[in-house]
């Protein structure tokens, strides 16, 4: 009878260790997701400046509707010797954490070629996904990433900052600048947004990630266009879904 009941109590004690065991497993993965991953985001180019459109009109000759842009460019490296390729870079689930005080948001894919890549992007993607497929070579245009790593990119734009009315016959350059002749400043345009990236490998494997990202450069009125690198993913979790 001894003998039975310490069976039974040695099997419920090796029980509860293993259930320990897998729920420490579970809740490390939760914290830390995958340690390797066969391709990863090395690193993240913000630039950041000013575009607009000028309607000239019979009293102004300058009459520019102001709209400060922000290009992010990112960068997808294969990580570890493996035969799996991109088969595609899912961007979704755009959320503004921290609304700026003055204009509107909008996401924009590139339509155009390197030169102008944003001129005639009109559809606004912030409630959709941006989807690059994988293929021999880097087309923003197209939407297409190199399959074994390579750059992809879209734009978020604040608009309806105001309008820049001049009559004066000068040369006017669309930059970060234009804000300060309609008295914005940096606190008024800052934002923060947060949007998920999905890597799914031709292996069928899909890892998934979320990007926090404060948005614009914080130099951009003074230098007029500015840009910054963002190398440190230490805070971005990948998990496999």
């Amino acid at each position: 009878m001894k003998k039975n009941l310490f069976k039974k109590c040695l099997f419920f004690i090796t029980l509860a260790v293993v259930f320990m065991i897998v729920i420490s497993i579970m809740i490390k993965y939760e914290v830390e997701g995958e340690k390797v991953l066969p391709y990863s985001i090395s690193k993240i180019l913000l630039v950041s400046t000013v575009d607009g459109k000028n309607n000239p009109t019979p009293e102004s000759i300058w009459n520019i509707g102001i709209t400060q842009v922000n290009d992010i460019y990112m960068y997808i490296d294969k990580t570890m010797d493996t035969k799996a390729t991109i088969e595609e870079v899912r961007f979704e689930n755009f959320v503004i954490t921290e609304s700026p005080e003055v204009g509107k948001i909008r996401l924009l894919r590139p339509t155009g070629e390197i030169s102008n890549l944003y001129t005639y992007s009109e559809q606004d993607y912030l409630d959709k996904s941006i989807v690059y497929r994988g293929e021999t070579l880097d087309d923003l245009k197209s939407l297409e990433i190199s399959n074994s790593g390579g750059i992809a990119g879209f734009r978020f734009a604040l608009e309806e900052l105001g309008t820049f009315t001049s009559n004066e016959n000068i040369e006017i350059t669309y930059d970060g600048k234009l804000l300060s002749n309609l008295g914005i400043t940096i606190d008024q345009i800052k934002f923060q947004v947060a949007f998920d990236v999905i890597i799914t490998t031709s292996e069928k494997v899909s890892f998934k990630g979320t990007i926090n990202l404060d948005v614009p450069v914080e130099t951009v009125i003074e230098e007029g266009s500015s840009s910054r690198e963002i190398t440190d993913f230490s805070n971005v979790v990948f998990k496999r879904i």
